[in-house]
C-alpha cells in the first residue's frame, strides 16, 4: 500500500498560523464547491432519464388509447421502460443527490465566510487584536469542520494539486503551466 507523505511545518507565529488557517480554509472551500458540483452532476444524470422515460410512457399510454390493438413487444417495452424509470428515480430519493449538493455548497459558504475574516487579518496584521480573533476563529473552524459532509481524500487532493499560493516557496502548477492564486470566491 502506498502512504502519502507530506512535509508539515507548524506555524511559528500568528501570522504563519493565519495563513495556515487561510489557506486550509480555501482548500475547504473549493473542496465543498466542488462536491456539490458531483452532486449536482449525478442528480442530473438520474433525474434527465426519469424525465424523458416518464413522458414516453404517458405518451404511449395516450397512444395505446387511440389503438385498439397494441403488439406485446410494444407492452414490453413499456412495460420496462416503467421498471427503469421507477428505478432511477428510487436511486434519486435514496441518495439524495440535492441534498447532498446543498450541504455540501452551505459548507463551501461557511468556510468563504471565514476565509475572508482570515484574509482581513493576514491583510491587516494587526497583533493586538489577533489573539482575540484567533481564538474565535479557530473555534468556528472547529465547528464548521465538525458540522461539514465528508469530502474523500481524493477530492481534497485534486484541490491542493491546482492551487498555487503566490509567495509560496513550495508552490504547485498546473500541467498548463499557468498559475492560480487564492481567489476572492
Amino acid at each position: 500500500m502506498k502512504t502519502i507523505s507530506s512535509q508539515y511545518h507548524p506555524p511559528q507565529d500568528e501570522r504563519e498560523l493565519v495563513l495556515a488557517w487561510l489557506r486550509r480554509a480555501r482548500e475547504s472551500q473549493m473542496a465543498h464547491y466542488e462536491m456539490a458540483n458531483i452532486f449536482s452532476a449525478r442528480e442530473r444524470w438520474l433525474g434527465v432519464p426519469v424525465i424523458l422515460i416518464t413522458t414516453i410512457i404517458g405518451t404511449s399510454v395516450f397512444t395505446s388509447l387511440t389503438f385498439q390493438i397494441i403488439s406485446p413487444e410494444a407492452k414490453i417495452a413499456v412495460g420496462m421502460l416503467s421498471v427503469i424509470a421507477v428505478v432511477l428515480s428510487s436511486l434519486q430519493t435514496f441518495f439524495k443527490y440535492s441534498e447532498r449538493s446543498e450541504s455540501h455548497r452551505s459548507a463551501a459558504s461557511r468556510f468563504g465566510a471565514v476565509r475572508r475574516k482570515l484574509e482581513v487579518i493576514y491583510a491587516e496584521n494587526s497583533q493586538s487584536e489577533e489573539k482575540h480573533y484567533i481564538t474565535t476563529l479557530r473555534d468556528e473552524l472547529d465547528h464548521l469542520a465538525d458540522e461539514s459532509p465528508h469530502v474523500p481524500v481524493a477530492v481534497f487532493q485534486k484541490i491542493q494539486k491546482n492551487i498555487f499560493y503566490t509567495g509560496d516557496a513550495n508552490a504547485q502548477r498546473n500541467t498548463s503551466g499557468s498559475d492560480k492564486t487564492i481567489g476572492t470566491n
